[in-house]
Parts: C-alpha cells; sequence; structure tokens
C-alpha cells in the first residue's frame, strides 16, 4: 500500500494523508519563518510540536516503503527516495545538536533549507508530475546541451558587450560583470541593474536580445518533441492498462459459464 499508493482502497487513504501532512508540514514550515514568531517562546514551542509529527509521520512513510520495497537497490536508486530521506535530516540533526546550539551554525542553517523538499514528496503522488519527471530524465542530454548553449552564448555576448562599452565609468567593469547582464538578457529578465550606456552598446544590446531569443529557443524544440514523443506513450499505456483492466470481467464471466 504504501509503495503502490493507488492500488487498493487503503493504498488511497495513506496517500491521501501523506497529502495533507505534506501540506500542512510546509505551511508550518512557512508560518514559522515570520518574523512575529521567531521570538516567541509559545509559538516556537507550537511549531516544533507540527513538525515533530509531521516528521515522525514522514519517517514511518520512509521506513515503511524500506521494508515493503520488493527491490533495495531499486528503492536505493530513486532519486525521490533520497528526497524524503533529505527532508526529514534536519530534524533529527537538531535534535541531535540542540535547537540553541544547531540555530547558530551556518553549516546547520544551510541543512535547514532541505526542509523544502517535502514538497517533492507530492511528486510520487500525481501521475502529471511523474511524467514530468520522466520528460527531465528523457531530455537530460537536450538538457545539457541547453544549458551548453546559454552558457557559450553568456560569455560570448558579454565579452562583446565589455568591450563595447569599456571606459572608466563603464557599470561593465569586468567580462564577468557583463556575462551577468548577458545572462539576465538572454533569459528576458532584465533586472536593470547593469545595462548599456553607449548608443552602440544599445544597439548591440537589442540585437543580443533578438539573437538570444532564437539562440535559446532552437534547442527547447528538441525537449517539446522529447516531452511530446513521452506523453503519448504514457497515454497509450494508460489505454493498454485500462483496455486490460475491462477485459477482465468478461474473462471472470466466460468462466462461469
Amino acid at each position: 500500500a504504501v509503495v503502490s499508493t493507488q492500488s487498493t482502497g487503503p493504498a488511497r487513504i495513506w496517500a491521501t494523508s501523506n497529502i495533507f501532512i505534506i501540506i500542512i508540514s510546509v505551511i508550518n514550515l512557512i508560518w514559522e519563518s515570520l518574523p512575529r514568531y521567531r521570538e516567541e517562546g509559545a509559538s516556537v514551542a507550537a511549531f516544533f510540536v507540527v513538525d515533530t509529527i509531521c516528521v515522525s509521520y514522514f519517517t514511518l512513510d520512509l521506513v515503511l516503503r524500506i521494508l515493503s520495497t520488493p527491490s533495495f537497490k531499486t528503492f536505493v536508486s530513486n532519486v525521490l527516495n533520497w528526497f524524503d530521506f533529505l527532508a526529514i535530516i534536519p530534524f533529527y540533526v537538531e535534535l541531535l545538536i540542540g535547537r540553541e546550539n544547531a540555530s547558530g551554525l551556518a553549516a546547520f542553517r544551510i541543512l535547514r533549507l532541505f526542509r523544502i523538499t517535502r514538497l517533492f514528496k507530492l511528486i510520487r503522488h500525481s501521475s502529471r508530475m511523474m511524467l514530468m519527471m520522466e520528460v527531465v530524465s528523457n531530455c537530460l542530454s537536450e538538457l545539457v546541451m541547453l544549458f551548453l548553449t546559454w552558457v557559450m552564448g553568456t560569455l560570448i555576448f558579454g565579452t562583446i558587450m565589455f568591450y563595447v562599452e569599456e571606459s572608466p565609468t563603464s557599470e561593465f567593469q569586468s567580462i564577468l560583470h557583463s556575462c551577468w547582464w548577458a545572462a539576465v538578457t538572454m533569459t528576458t529578465v532584465g533586472y536593470g541593474d547593469v545595462y548599456p550606456e553607449t548608443p552602440l552598446g544599445q544597439s548591440i544590446g537589442s540585437i543580443i536580445l533578438f539573437l538570444s531569443m532564437i539562440y535559446i529557443a532552437l534547442p527547447m524544440t528538441l525537449i517539446v518533441s522529447k516531452f511530446s514523443s513521452t506523453l503519448a506513450a504514457h497515454q497509450e499505456s494508460n489505454a493498454e492498462r485500462r483496455r486490460k483492466w475491462k477485459k477482465i470481467p468478461s474473462k471472470s464471466k466466460a468462466a462461469l459459464f
């Protein structure tokens, strides 16, 4: 029931309760970050109690899935299971070190960031999100190509803009500063903290903005194509599963006669 969350009635009940606990945990995580609740002793204690209940449930869920998994090797190789592990680790580290001692450690503050991985626990309860995970896995080589394309464009356009805008008063103080501008320009974010001031730089910046949209769009067509093929295969698999399910009652009736 805890491995296949839609296999039986109890499994669906367990999955529903899992989603409910995840939502409570995330709300608790967000709520306790509000400044007015950080220093109140009663509020801190209440948040800790809620977090303890949620983590206890997550730990029980993880232990039960480890005990009931048909293949421990397959279980360990599943990325989602590692997210489940990372989601509960900060709580137990905090218990071992102590809340007062742990709160002042920079390493522990970084470790507490993993608490947000509890959101990833929702993926296993959504077929659509599982499909997205499958698409990302199948498109890994295309995503690497997209990243390399973006890095190359950032370096090329950043270098161009650095030499075009080079002056003692320029905001493009180095190629690294220019690469920051190129990165936010290529992704059409445009923070506005660094921008070209000369007419030539502005003209080239406009051209770079236009070229970057094409530069990024070309690899995206491969990813969209891979997504379409994966979605079609997923839908065909679901249709085949439904056809097999519909045939079972008819075979049972034929056996009776």
